[in-house]
């Protein structure tokens, strides 16, 4: 008998129950379209963390902190941290650099009328957007004039716009910092998912770094920001800032690059983003488990239910081997059915994620493969023990099988 009048036979078999074959390779489908959508979301949560990594720095951008700013939590209003003058003329010093600008944040609060809330202040120079990766939506930035002249002026997030302003025009409007009025000239939004918006929140206020300074008088630089000249490596031009900072500090922890501490985070949030979809992915496993012993059964209930066709096709002449491979091809199309159902749900969940979450769920096309070729294999496995039995039935009796 060849393979094609076998899946003949077995497809007209899974069609006289219909129902049944069903119900047998709903367990595959569910375990495998589990899997699959596991997979997406590990794979969603470390692009994303990746994403925002690459999203929240600067290729050309060295970003120096002081190593206690590394501690949970953001500075609080005069809280003194160690960058100051004479750290930026270090770092300008050296030849490759093209600017030293420093940058305030920490925690504030902010008050319109009746209404107060808690933000993440950033403060620095003119291009504060770009080093902060958010854009102006509506009004303007701050400009090197407004630096100068110590402007009181702000730009706030649309979630803190919301929730000062409502439906209102924020723009032109009079907010206080800690009982200084500053007029709202624009109004940001995050340029992408980032480390910055991941960790700081969505209620930002930013303000020229000069009008930081008369406000809190106290509250020294959270952040050094070196740009690095075109053609220049910026590692070792990094390693070697850093280490002229803290051979100046006495200390040689005092500062850290911030993008090589948000790498080992990410590679922290990676690793345990890995175990954890592993973890959860052998527990869905177990639904293929499950699936596989529910054909295990089916296929023995058919192979009682066929004995006299068995008994037929032996005295006609048919090998062990034919009634074998028969049932193993019967067990291989549900569980394979099965798991092209469950890999097309699987790919259909993550594609949902990604649309209605945002997080870049995907499943690489290798492992559909690899969920095609488990499910068959579950398939000869579980189907290997019904098939060795059907083949052993003495063929005299199975004649006489009622």
């Amino acid at each position: 008998m060849n393979i094609d009048e076998m899946l003949r036979i077995a497809f007209s078999s899974l069609a006289a129950n219909k129902a049944r074959a069903f119900l047998t390779m709903l367990g595959i489908w569910i375990g495998v379209a589990a899997i699959l959508a596991i997979v997406a979301v590990g794979n969603g949560g470390k692009a994303l963390v990746i994403g925002a990594i690459s999203n929240g720095s600067q290729s050309n951008v060295i970003q120096i902190v002081p190593r206690e700013l590394v501690a949970p939590g953001l500075p609080q209003p005069g809280q003194v941290l160690s960058i100051d003058s004479s750290d930026l003329s270090i770092a300008a010093s050296f030849s490759g650099v093209e600017s030293v600008s420093e940058t305030f944040y920490g925690t504030a609060v902010v008050q319109s009328g009746d209404k107060s809330d808690n933000v993440t202040l950033f403060a620095g120079p003119a291009d504060l957007d770009q080093l902060a990766r958010f854009l102006v939506v509506r009004g303007r930035m701050f400009t090197s004039q407004d630096v100068l002249s110590h402007a009181n002026v702000a730009v706030i997030s649309e979630s803190l716009a919301n929730k000062l302003f409502g439906s209102g025009n924020p723009l032109g409007a009079v907010i206080t910092l800690s009982g200084v009025p500053l007029e709202v000239i624009g109004v940001a939004q995050p340029e992408q998912a980032s480390l910055y918006s991941l960790v700081m929140g969505s209620d930002n206020l930013y303000i020229p770094d000069t009008t930081c300074e008369d406000i809190f008088p106290n509250w020294t630089a959270s952040e050094m920001d070196v740009v690095v000249k075109p053609g220049v490596p910026v590692q070792s031009l990094a390693s070697r800032i850093l280490l002229a900072l803290n051979i100046h500090a006495g200390d040689p922890d005092a500062f850290a690059d911030s993008s090589g501490l948000l790498a080992s985070v990410a590679a922290l949030v990676t690793k345990v983003t890995t175990i954890l979809t592993a973890v959860i992915g052998a527990v869905a496993g177990i639904a293929l488990v499950v699936g596989g012993v529910g054909v295990m059964n089916i296929m023995l209930v058919s192979v009682t239910e066929r004995t006299q066709e068995i008994g037929i096709r032996v005295s006609l002449g048919a090998r062990k081997r034919d009634i074998i491979l028969q049932f193993l091809v019967e067990s291989m199309v549900i569980t394979s059915l099965g798991g092209v159902a469950g890999i097309a749900t699987g790919f259909a969940l993550s594609a949902a994620l990604r649309a209605i979450t945002g997080i870049p769920a995907s499943v690489p096309w290798t492992m559909g493969a690899v969920a095609f070729g488990f499910s068959a294999a579950i398939g000869v496995i579980c189907g290997l023990y019904p098939a060795v039995k059907a083949a052993n039935l003495n063929p005299i009796e199975a004649l006489r099988y009622e």
